[in-house]
């Protein structure tokens, strides 16, 4: 029994990292997203609040401790955020390479030369998911333990 306790422990400090690391490279890519789409000629509105949608989805993965709803809506705007840097790698590549007219050629394009950005990508869409169904957990198991209203 003590083993599968230290397990279980184990497990929340894997889970704390995997939250506190999201929100660390959400928070800090927020502001370095203000030059990636500077660079691609884009309006200063747009990475405004591409950065702001990463700040609040850092700012809510870690605030998941005090409310879970907040650590839902994090997660939730982690992942759009994610799908967001998606779109906007794909148009830089598009824009930058000469043989990538459409968006399917920057996507090969993207997959042949960039497949270990692909891989880091692809941990984040996994980590902000673990994140949005630890949060959901925490939130089932807070309103199933709360006692009836009168």
């Amino acid at each position: 029994m003590e083993k599968f306790l230290k397990f279980l422990k184990t497990e929340s400090i894997g889970g704390q990292i995997i939250r506190f690391s999201l929100a660390g490279l959400l928070l800090f890519g927020g502001f370095t997203k203000l030059i990636l789409v500077g660079a691609l000629g884009q309006q200063l509105l747009a990475a405004i609040i591409i950065a702001a949608i990463e700040t609040l989805a850092a700012f809510g993965l870690i605030f998941h401790f005090k409310r879970p709803e907040l650590g839902i809506a994090g997660a939730t705007l982690a992942i759009l955020a994610i799908c967001i840097r998606i779109i906007y790698s794909l148009n830089y590549v598009k824009e930058t390479l000469p043989n990538a007219n459409t968006f399917l050629n920057a996507l090969t394009a993207f997959l042949g030369v960039y497949n270990n950005g692909l891989f880091h990508i692809s941990l984040l869409i996994g980590a902000a998911i673990y994140c949005l169904g630890n949060s959901y957990k925490e939130y089932i198991r807070e309103r199933l333990t709360q006692p009836w209203p009168h």
